[in-house]
């Protein structure tokens, strides 16, 4: 009797920690909150709180961003197409660098074709054109704008810059007024130049 009674407390302990685990330990103990974009977005969308949203997922790769985090991508700009309700990590992410005006002698220079003799088709948003006249380095602008034909930014698929969505038809640039007046009086006297870029994580040493 003494057997039976204990087999059948160990079938009910069984059950009762199955139930446990299904109904609130799975979900508690495994799961993991990370943040998500409650819609898609395209690429250099500014980050805003309204934004994001949390959820709760089973597996979750250890670069993804918790609640936690929000501070740190709020502001930030996506690098690329991120779609929702999938994770966030900070490869999705950078600073903007596209602050124009008085203050931070900024302004932006549509780059006139008749001014260029070659310039990379793989050029984009966010990367730092350097201006050459021969081979003497007239002056850097950030990039801010690659358009095609259609007036679209030209974006590329994931991080690599493979299969372009368009091809280049305008380049805006953002640099000071002493660049572009530089620039301006070298190209009235008949000069072009060629553009080359860093990408965008470069910075001037």
């Amino acid at each position: 009797m003494r057997r039976k009674i204990a087999g059948i407390i160990m079938i009910l302990l069984s059950i009762g920690g199955l139930g446990f685990w299904e109904l609130w330990g799975r979900e508690n103990l495994s799961y993991r909150t990370i943040l998500v974009f409650k819609e898609p977005h395209e690429a250099y969308t500014v980050v805003t709180e309204d934004m994001l949203q949390e959820i709760r997922v089973e597996r979750a790769t250890s670069k993804a961003l918790r609640p936690g985090d929000r501070e740190r991508i709020v502001g930030l700009e996506t690098r690329q197409y991120v779609p929702g309700q999938q994770e966030l990590n900070m490869d999705y992410f950078r600073v903007t660098v596209f602050r124009t005006g008085v203050k931070a002698d900024s302004y932006v220079l549509k780059v006139p074709d008749l001014w260029i003799v070659s310039c990379p088709e793989s050029i984009r948003r966010g990367d730092m054109a350097l201006f050459y006249l021969g081979e003497e380095l007239l002056c850097e602008a950030r990039v801010i704008h690659v358009k095609d034909s259609f007036g679209q930014e030209i974006t590329y698929s994931g991080l690599e810059r493979y299969y372009p969505s368009g091809r280049m038809n305008l380049i805006e640039v953002m640099t000071g007024a002493e660049n572009i007046r530089k620039l301006s009086g070298l190209a009235e006297k008949g000069n072009r130049f060629t553009i080359i870029y860093a990408e965008e994580e470069y910075e001037r040493k």
